[in-house]
C-alpha cells in the first residue's frame, strides 16, 4: 500500500516537472520562413508546441540526411493557415519528447520554405563536427524537391484549439484520427492551399 502511493506520488512529481516549449512556425511577416527558435533542448516527457502565423505553414518530421522529404511514420500537421498577423493560429500542434537522446529534425513542406531555411530540431547540436542545426539548414538549401507527406494529416502530434479544446489526432503507428478530426483537418489543408495561392 504505501510503495504504490510512493510510486504514485513520484509520477506526479515528475510529470509536474515537465516543461513546454513553444516554437514559432512563420516569423513577423508573412515572407519571413523561420522556425523561432529553430532548435530546442527538450527533457524527456517535455512537450514541444508549434504555433503557426502567417501565412500557411506545415510542420513535417524529417531525417538529416533528408531534411525537405517526410520521415517514415513522422510527424505532419498539415498545412495551417492564418492571416492575422497579430496574433497564432486558432490551431496548434504539439509534441511529446519521448526520447531527450534522438535529435527530431523538421520542416516546413509548403512550396520551397524547406530549402529557403524552413527547418528546425529538437535536441540537436548547435555546434561541433556532427549533425549540426546549420548542416542541417545547409543541407535543406541544396535539396532537389521539399516533399509533403503522405500521411495522416495530425499524425503523431496532438492539436489544440486556441479555447484550450484538444482532438487527438492521428498517430504515425497507425491509428486513424476520427471522420470528425479528417473531415476537419482536410478541409484546413484544402483552404490552407487555397488561401496561400490567392494570398
Amino acid at each position: 500500500m504505501h510503495f504504490s502511493t510512493a510510486v504514485s506520488v513520484l509520477a506526479l512529481a515528475g510529470s509536474s516537472l515537465a516543461a513546454n516549449h513553444t516554437i514559432r512556425v512563420g516569423g513577423q511577416s508573412a515572407s519571413d520562413l523561420v522556425f523561432i527558435p529553430n532548435n530546442v533542448t527538450a527533457a524527456e516527457g517535455d512537450i514541444v508546441i508549434f504555433k503557426f502565423w502567417p501565412k500557411n505553414h506545415s510542420i513535417a518530421q524529417a531525417a538529416f540526411a533528408k531534411p525537405c522529404e517526410p520521415l517514415a511514420n513522422g510527424f505532419w500537421s498539415g498545412y495551417v493557415p492564418t492571416t492575422d498577423t497579430t496574433k497564432a493560429a486558432d490551431m496548434s500542434y504539439s509534441f511529446e519528447v519521448k526520447n531527450a537522446s534522438q535529435p527530431i529534425w523538421f520542416y516546413c513542406t509548403q512550396a520551397q520554405h524547406c530549402q529557403d531555411g524552413m527547418v528546425g530540431g529538437i535536441n540537436v547540436a548547435t555546434n561541433g563536427t556532427g549533425n549540426t542545426i546549420t548542416k542541417f539548414i545547409d543541407a535543406a538549401k541544396d535539396a532537389s524537391a521539399n516533399v509533403e507527406p503522405t500521411a495522416t494529416v495530425g499524425s503523431g502530434l496532438s492539436m489544440t484549439m486556441a479555447n484550450g479544446t484538444e482532438m487527438p489526432s492521428g498517430s504515425a503507428t497507425g491509428n486513424a484520427a476520427s471522420p470528425l478530426e479528417m473531415s476537419n483537418l482536410a478541409m484546413s489543408g484544402a483552404f490552407g492551399m487555397l488561401a496561400y495561392l490567392f494570398m
